[in-house]
């Protein structure tokens, strides 16, 4: 019996070691390692740099996550909890400057969040508990509106 269980979690655990998507325009492949229903999931753009990484448990997403552009820079980073994104979450530029930031609330954006230009700059502020047109503050001469 132990020895059947044992095979079937090397089995298990080869077949999660490494897998491509068969639609041939893309070769993703994702690699997981198991320690009971906590995965560490990996997966690669074609040209071999890591595309997603982050943790799941029974298969939804816990902890952070982070996705990456094919040239390395950080495309976002966002926090999980029971597979839903929660706490605070950035996005980038494929040039490595931030887009934006805010957090979430059972998967819904909360709170104010601030959005940046390409350059850094920031351009807006918008409370995302309040969508109204007046929540959106806007940089001027002065500060923010």
């Amino acid at each position: 019996m132990t020895i059947r269980v044992f095979f079937l979690l090397a089995l298990t655990l080869c077949a999660c070691d490494s897998a491509t998507n068969q639609s041939g325009d893309e070769k993703d492949a994702t690699r997981a390692l198991s320690s009971r229903e906590i995965v560490q999931v990996v997966e690669y753009h074609p040209n071999g740099a890591v595309k997603l990484q982050g943790t799941s448990q029974g298969g939804k997403r816990i902890g952070k996550w982070e996705s990456f552009y094919p040239t390395g820079y950080r495309w976002s980073e966002a926090t999980y909890r029971n597979g839903y994104r929660e706490g605070d979450a950035v996005t980038y530029y494929p040039n490595g400057m931030m887009r934006y930031q805010g957090a979430y609330y059972n998967d819904e954006p909360s709170g104010i969040w601030t959005f940046y230009d390409t350059t850094g700059t920031m351009v807006e502020k918008v409370d995302m508990d309040i969508i109204e047109s007046d929540n959106i503050f806007k940089p001027d001469s002065t500060g923010l509106r």
